[in-house]
């Protein structure tokens, strides 16, 4: 039997998924190769804890080397740059191309950040946590500072309650007039948080407040400049720093390879996860457009194409049907607003409270401990 090779750029939630299954079932004649920049994963859900001060870090880490060894995979720790789909080549920056013979993509998405210096993305989430410790040194000066965090949906809102606790515990622990330091989450053309019932927004607004953390306009942020961000309104937001966590913009790498795209950009696949136009490639995560399903671009759903993508690949390699992703008509959202609170909803149903942040926690390292490694 000749020896295929599969070809996993990225570990984002789905891959990994692949990793511990193949750990689990190695598929015979198949060698392994993960493509990945970091050789860990930072679990998305467990991020705000571990940036406001709450959660050890390696606590929110799925050692990504340890799940290829795990599955006898090669572990090459470098950037893709370009897919020439044609050739059946992946270029990266550090080293030579990488042939394959079935490729999936899962390297998730930055954020639609303006280009400019100013504007910092969020994502990926090991460039975040590097830019924590100069916010803790700016933070415990005197002087007057303000954050900006630009995106209203999910991950904007716990970042924002996030750096709001941790930088004003640095601004205590330093001395510092705590009224210095203002927070002012820009939610966008959208609104706040406007895929999820009204009643998540309203309780938002109401810690919002209680904590000191304004709520600008709901229009489009442009390139901040002259420390200030504007507004398609023509109003302009002062801040020292901006944040970056609005929608998810396509890796460029994708453009002109081959590959089929969407009107984004993102990589069009079927509802089985496999391109549109090459059979022998798959997508999965917040690379992945699937028209009109509409899946959101968000880890919870991410996860759960993870189990589709790894029985595929070996009904690919197999040569069997594949079988279709179906997203949750009814995900739970938990969102993480501080150490001990969370606001949830599911089925239109809207709860809170240190409940649902122990209840939020322990799926958390749950999840996690789904992919430990001996």
């Amino acid at each position: 039997m000749p020896v295929r090779h599969l070809l996993l750029v990225g570990a984002g939630h789905a891959s990994i998924e692949v990793l511990r299954s193949f750990a689990l079932a190695p598929v015979a004649g198949l060698r392994l190769t993960v493509l990945t920049p970091s050789p860990a994963l930072r679990y998305s859900g467990m991020l705000p804890g571990i940036v406001a001060g709450h959660a050890d870090p390696a606590a929110g880490t799925i050692d990504t080397a340890g799940l290829a060894r795990a599955a006898g995979a090669a572990l090459c720790v470098d950037r893709a740059s370009f897919v020439d789909a044609g050739r059946r080549r992946v270029f990266r920056d550090g080293g030579d191309p990488v042939d394959y013979d079935l490729l999936v993509l899962d390297v998730g998405a930055p954020p639609a950040t303006p280009d400019a210096p100013q504007a910092l993305p969020v994502r990926p989430a090991d460039e975040l946590l590097a830019r924590l410790a100069p916010l803790d040194e700016a933070a415990a000066r005197p002087a007057p500072f303000r954050i900006a965090v630009v995106g209203g949906g999910a991950a904007g809102v716990e970042l924002v309650f996030a750096l709001e606790t941790r930088l004003r515990a640095r601004r205590a622990e330093a001395g510092a007039d705590p009224a210095t330091l203002s927070f002012v989450l820009l939610p966008g053309p959208f609104g706040l948080l406007p895929t999820l019932p009204a009643g998540v927004a309203r309780q938002v607004r109401a810690l919002f407040a209680a904590r000191g953390i304004e709520v600008g306009p709901s229009g489009l942020a442009g390139a901040p400049k002259d420390g200030a961000i504007p507004l398609d309104d023509g109003s302009r937001i002062e801040a020292d720093v901006s944040l970056w966590a609005s929608g998810a913009a396509a890796p460029s790498w994708l453009r002109g390879g081959g590959l089929a795209t969407d009107a984004k950009g993102f990589v069009a696949v079927a509802p089985t996860l496999r391109s549109i136009s090459h059979e022998n490639v798959f997508a999965a995560g917040d690379i992945a457009g699937f028209g009109g399903m509409k899946v959101p671009k968000s880890g919870l759903y991410a996860v759960r194409q993870g189990p589709v993508l790894a029985e595929n690949l070996r009904r690919h390699v197999d040569g069997r049907p594949l079988r279709p992703f179906r997203p949750q008509r009814a995900a739970l959202y938990l969102l993480a607003t501080g150490p001990d609170h969370a606001i949830g909803t599911r089925n239109g149903i809207v709860f809170s409270g240190a409940w649902v942040r122990r209840w939020k926690d322990r799926i958390d390292r749950r999840f996690i401990a789904r992919f430990s490694t001996p």
